[in-house]
């Protein structure tokens, strides 16, 4: 068996989504409705107005060479004439028409693939070891349990409407290229007095409050696997956090209850499995078509000879041969994807793997089969000519297509690459082999910046009232086992300054690279001080008078801004502009001769946002200050007369008593003193206008708004037209408040929201 089964019950649901679909289209089907429905099918709307994406599910990163050009001709027809490489090896298609999503989810079902479970809080494509079935150190090919559990998760019902979305993984060796200890449920191949099995990790994962997998058994028949991720799974089901998204993952309900309580539970659920009966999976090997390996000795051609020391690597068959195909930011063209298809068809079924780096391997062929590709391969990608560490630098879409996205890092990916281009006649980058830089456009994990050499993610920060992109920096992770580590935090930079900081840390690693087992080696003895040290050249911009090119994002035609991010993320740039001034007025605070004025000014404008103010210059900041502050007896009138005085010491006494206000907010963004005057006496209705108000204010403004009235309560808000309408219902709904209805009112929208 080369691929998963697709249950009956996945193609009852799609004759259900059919019908919705259509709904839609004719306009008696709600948007928000029809959003549920598809997102479990994979299909999400990407950040431009009416452009969607769908996922594909691709077990183990598997896929035939007959289904390769399928997907390339999905992407010519209906796409943005590319195949995009998931960092979970599965496979996206961009720039969709929301007409066409049935003919285009068909069409895979007709070549065994679904986007069921590509998205939404479902079992999402499992994944393998990209070298599973070749790696001379795995202990046995895990490739057919991740065919196997895929095929068996499809079938249950509770697989698609989880509290969060759930993640599996299988690891053929204790190298854990398939990353199990860092997922809800990891495995890693192991054998046992004879028996195979595995070493089993759980409530892994990264982003929010990142946590390693804790290992949950030391040996598991591998009978056993679709048993204890299935009992897990409903663990998570029946415990998780439904509430809050944000706290929602197997990895937050595992901290609350802890190892032991946890057990006990999965004891129940392990139970209750047994008893419904139909757990063992059956496991198919797959089969594999093999070439003539009894030719004569092989000798790699001298003008070949530096790809073949890149990227081919003997497998643990005699005279079979691996290769891995670096794929630009994970973005395979439609004629390259043809092309490659076609050449791989005469080798076979199992002789390509989609990568969670986003790269592919091509496996099983001869030496003389694997050196007539290399033509083929220049052609493919412009990596493949490149040292290895081009086709490693892994990026998620970022803001460019993500509703969630901060920053662009498929652009800084480009920029990187352009400046180290001018380098490879002085710089030898093959000395570093294997080093991985990885970037996420937020927090959220989708470059996977926590298992890079080099990791960023993106962040707002702000520079004399403008906002700029920048990212956090960390280094220094290790995959392995139970020895894995997440990269530590090194420092910031702004996203202009990316490429010099990447040049710079490069230069300093290939000084120390030969003293070294590996990166990780380096930053426990001391290379994280330094890499702290070089971020911090590049942390400041100049003024915007001066140079307006660092407000910019990498292939943006737009000054920076949070503009267009969509649900529960108005929140979370309103955090990076407090957490920006806060930084800004602790660093002034800290120097020698004080800034008194700079004081006074930050002070006054760290909390604004929170009261729905975007003020930039110090006669506006004054003024909201005193308004919202002085004037509703947050603040001592005495605080008031400081802005108004001389720029003196008095300032500090502001910038203190504001950072100790600070912290008595809670996540309604309302103070300790604040819940003391909100009048008890409160109608049921509520209304405020806030149309004219731009996104994130206007959900800044909705949440103080609903923070000021019960539970039960209504308030109704008018919005305008477009990013405010399209953003402000998902945030308030993503915040676990109902929307309970947007009616059109003249140019804009009366919502009417009830509070949770």
């Amino acid at each position: 068996m080369s691929q998963y089964i697709i249950p009956q019950m996945v193609y009852d649901d799609l004759e259900v989504f059919k019908k919705n679909h259509a709904d839609f289209l004719a306009g008696t089907l709600d948007e928000l409705t029809f959003k549920t429905m598809r997102v479990p099918f994979g299909v999400y709307e990407q950040r431009e107005a009416n452009t969607f994406m769908v996922r594909i599910k691709l077990a183990g990163g598997i896929l035939t060479p007959v289904q390769l050009l399928s997907l390339a001709s999905l992407a010519e027809k209906y796409a943005h004439e590319a195949i995009h490489i998931t960092t979970r090896g599965g496979a996206q298609l961009h720039y969709v028409k929301i007409e066409d999503i049935i003919s285009i989810i068909e069409t895979l079902h007709s070549i065994g693939l679904s986007g069921r479970g590509g998205g939404g809080n479902t079992v999402r494509n499992i994944m393998a070891d990209p070298l599973a079935g070749t790696a001379q150190d795995e202990v046995f090919d895990v490739s057919p349990y991740a065919l196997a559990l895929t095929s068996k998760m499809l079938e249950q019902k509770d697989s698609f409407a989880l509290p969060r979305k759930f993640k599996i993984t299988f690891s053929g060796s204790e190298a854990d290229r398939g990353y199990a200890t860092i997922h809800d449920v990891g495995f890693i191949a192991k054998i046992q007095d004879g028996i195979k099995g595995f070493k089993l990790f759980t409530a892994g994962g990264m982003g929010a409050k990142s946590r390693l997998g804790t290992k949950l058994r030391d040996f598991v028949p591998d009978t056993e696997v679709f048993l204890y991720s299935q009992a897990i799974k409903q663990v998570f089901d029946k415990y998780g956090n439904r509430k809050n998204k944000h706290a929602a993952r197997l990895r937050f309900l595992f901290e609350d209850l802890g190892l032991e309580e946890f057990n006990k539970l999965l004891e129940v659920e392990l139970n209750d499995v047994r008893a419904k009966g139909d757990w063992k999976m059956e496991i198919e090997a797959i089969e594999r078509t093999v070439g003539d390996t009894t030719h004569e000795p092989f000798s790699v051609p001298k003008n070949i000879s530096k790809w073949w020391n890149r990227y081919v690597y003997a497998q643990k068959q005699a005279g079979l041969y691996g290769c891995k195909v670096p794929v630009h930011l994970g973005d395979i063209h439609f004629e390259n994807a043809r092309a490659l298809a076609n050449a791989l068809l005469l080798f076979g079924e199992d002789v390509l793997r989609f990568t969670g780096d986003q790269n592919l391997y091509i496996r099983n062929l001869t030496a003389h089969q694997m050196a007539s590709l290399h033509d083929i391969l220049q052609k493919f990608s412009v990596e493949v000519s490149k040292p290895t560490l081009f086709g490693d630098m892994v990026a998620c879409t970022g803001a460019a297509t993500c509703q969630l996205g901060i920053a662009r890092p498929r652009g800084a990916v480009d920029a990187i690459q352009k400046r180290l281009d001018k380098l490879l006649d002085t710089k030898d980058y093959d000395l570093i082999q294997g080093f991985k830089i990885h970037l996420s456009g937020c927090p959220n994990s989708c470059g996977k910046h926590l298992i890079g050499d080099l990791g960023f993610f993106g962040k707002v920060q702000r520079h004399e009232g403008y906002s700029y992109p920048a990212y956090n920096v960390v280094a220094g992770s290790r995959t392995s086992g139970d020895g894995s580590v997440y990269a530590q935090k090194a420092g910031d930079v702004a996203a202009f300054h990316v490429p010099a900081f990447v040049e710079e840390v490069l230069d300093t690693w290939l000084n120390h690279v030969k003293a070294y087992e590996s990166f990780a080696d380096w930053i426990d003895d001391g290379g994280l001080a330094i890499i702290t040290e070089i971020s911090k050249k590049y942390v400041d911009i100049p003024s915007f008078k001066e140079d307006k090119n660092p407000y910019f994002d990498y292939d943006a035609v737009e000054l920076f801004s949070s503009k267009g991010r969509g649900t529960g993320e108005c929140s979370a740039g309103m955090y990076d502009l407090i957490e920006a001034d806060k930084k800004a007025l602790k660093e002034a605070l800290e120097k020698e001769e004080k800034d008194f004025e700079l004081i006074r000014l930050l002070s006054a404008r760290m909390l604004l946002v929170t009261r729905g103010e975007d003020a930039r210059d110090k006669a506006g900041v004054f003024k909201a200050f005193k308004t919202h502050f002085i004037d509703t007896t947050l603040l001592n009138a005495y605080f008031g007369t400081i802005l108004e005085g001389d720029a003196d010491e008095k300032a500090i006494e502001l910038a203190e008593e504001v950072m100790k206000l600070y912290e008595t907010m809670d996540h309604t963004l309302k103070f300790a003193k604040e819940k003391e005057l909100v009048p008890k006496e409160e109608k049921s209705v509520h209304f405020k206008d806030l149309s004219g108000v731009a996104c994130p204010m206007n959900f800044v403004k909705t949440k103080m708004e609903l923070s000021k009235i019960k539970s039960g309560e209504i308030l109704e808000i008018l919005l305008d037209d477009g990013a405010p309408i399209d953003n402000v219902p998902k945030s308030v709904a993503g915040e676990g408040h109902k929307v309970e209805a947007t009616t059109k009112e003249g140019n804009g929208w009366r919502v009417r929201i009830v509070k949770k």
